[in-house]
């Protein structure tokens, strides 16, 4: 009886593995060929084959991934990398981008696969951030970059999570950057996305990009903001809207800490109307000719919602 339990016991931890459904030469050339085809509409049946093949194949779809991003014919890699790769992939694909071919394969339109493998596996991560933090810690010279290799560098980084050091290397690395890395954290701020125009707002304070805002003025309701140094026109100049208006929060609360973005905002200096005890303000660059006024909620806990008064100052 005892034998019979084990044996039972033993047959519900451990489950049997069918055979492989193809030789490896016939595997391989299915999986190249479907790699080879992978495109938008047909990307998540592609996915589901392969996948269920991995039990048998993984070291032939790591070959032939790895083979496909070295060749010139690349574009569609990033469709099928997210989900397929291991730390293999990671290593080979962030290597030969950053090291082999910089100059084609390290572009900006692989930055968010590259990113994703990076901060997925860390140690693909290592030469890439060696080159560029190396030299900023010691005070040489930066890493000599084409501009499309730099707007690549500085999106990983800019949109790297926050995890581990990359924050602070990238606080170290980003400043050598600069041109580049104020053109897409502006680019960031035009966007529709708001969580990307919360964090570009972050950035440009991390990295002192924008001159300092004005402070509320804690003891009056009232404030005034000068516009962020641009060189925009003035609104006399420029600006035939509205001389002042109500601006008012939407959806749920906004939490301690939290900010709440009011995009659209006229041009110039503004004095500012609002709940002081609670938030306080800071403008910075929006789309076009306009502004970006940002309130922060500095009170204890969530706030419901936020209502400013706006007046352009003569």
């Amino acid at each position: 009886m005892a034998f019979s339990l084990a044996c039972v016991t033993a047959g519900a931890q451990f489950k049997e593995i069918a055979a492989a459904p193809f030789a490896p030469a016939v595997a391989r050339q299915k999986i190249r060929t479907l790699i080879g085809n992978t495109d938008a509409g047909n990307r998540d049946r592609t996915i589901a084959t392969i996948s269920g093949w991995l039990t048998w194949y993984r070291d032939i779809l790591d070959a032939e991934l790895i083979a496909r991003w070295k060749s010139e014919d690349r574009a569609n890699v990033p469709l099928l990398m997210g989900p397929l790769a291991d730390s293999r992939l990671a290593q080979e694909v962030v290597a030969f981008a950053w090291r082999e071919d910089r100059s084609a394969a390290f572009a900006p339109a692989y930055a968010p696969m590259l990113g994703d493998l990076m901060a997925r596996y860390p140690e693909s991560a290592k030469d890439f951030l060696d080159d560029l933090r190396l030299p900023a810690a010691s005070g040489l010279p930066a890493l000599s970059l084409t501009e499309p290799e730099t707007e690549t560098a500085c999106r990983i980084l800019l949109d790297m999570p926050d995890i581990g050091t990359w924050r602070t290397s990238a606080l170290q690395i980003l400043p050598r950057y600069r041109d580049v890395t104020d053109r897409l954290l502006k680019q960031d701020l035009d966007g529709p996305d708001q969580e990307k125009m919360y964090r570009a707002l972050r950035w440009r304070a991390d990295l002192r990009l924008d001159p300092p805002a004005v402070s509320s003025q804690k003891a009056a309701p009232r404030t005034r903001l000068p516009a962020p140094a641009t060189g925009r026109p003035q609104p006399g100049n420029a600006y035939t809207g509205p001389g002042s208006g109500t601006l008012s929060s939407s959806g749920g609360p906004i939490p301690e800490n939290g900010e709440y973005v009011f995009t659209n905002i006229p041009p110039g200096d503004l004095q500012l109307d609002f709940d002081t005890k609670h938030w306080e303000a800071r403008l910075a660059e929006g789309a076009g000719q306009t502004q970006v006024l940002v309130l922060t909620n500095k009170g204890r806990g969530p706030q419901k919602r936020c209502v400013v008064h706006w007046s352009i100052v003569p």
